[in-house]
């Protein structure tokens, strides 16, 4: 991996880290009261009236889709980044059989949890282009779960032809991410 990558990832760990330990997500923090006695009472929409056309989302609704799109893209690269470092890892006896294995549950279990989330996301009503946008998100989350568990049968069998079929799904996830992400091109 050349240094470019390296530092790359290494930014994102570190962000991912920072995200972690501030509490991010994790529901249970809670953000102070900024409001000013002196500030105007927040606007709230009024219902739309017949015939008006469906409003679509708000500022606020639209800024939450973009930040969980950005989060989640990262999410995936880092994932993509974290099945490499580990199979690299093993390949040069870094890990040991079962401490790969273990390494590589906690990276597609976390994959699990955040497609959950994203399943979630997809019962609420979306346009076109938000729903095919998180298609694409869950796709890609499906095809790093699929080279996780590739790579876990040629670690399993050793065989040369699981190694290939690692090799080409590692390829289409980075072909997915830089689709995505835009990085790459």
């Amino acid at each position: 991996m050349n240094s470019r990558f390296r530092k790359l990832a290494f930014l994102i760990s570190v962000v991912t880290l920072l995200v972690a330990a501030s509490g991010c997500g994790s529901g249970s923090a809670q953000s102070p009261d900024t409001t000013k006695p002196d500030d105007p009472a927040p606007q709230v929409a009024e219902a739309p009236k017949a015939g008006d056309p469906i409003p679509t989302h708000t500022a606020q609704e639209r800024k939450l889709l973009e930040t969980v799109g950005a989060l989640t893209a990262a999410h995936c690269y880092q994932t993509y980044l974290n099945i490499g470092f580990i199979a690299d890892g093993k390949a040069k006896g870094a890990y040991t059989n079962q401490d790969a294995n273990k390494v590589l549950d906690s990276v597609l279990s976390l994959l699990s949890s955040v497609d959950r989330n994203l399943a979630a996301i997809g019962k609420i009503d979306l346009d076109k282009q938000d729903r095919d946008s998180l298609e694409q998100m869950r796709d890609l989350s499906a095809l790093l779960r699929q080279q996780g568990k590739e790579l876990q049968a040629y670690w399993d069998s050793g065989k040369e032809e699981d190694a290939t079929r690692f090799d080409n799904t590692r390829k289409d996830s980075w072909a997915a991410i830089s689709k995505l992400t835009g990085i790459g091109r």
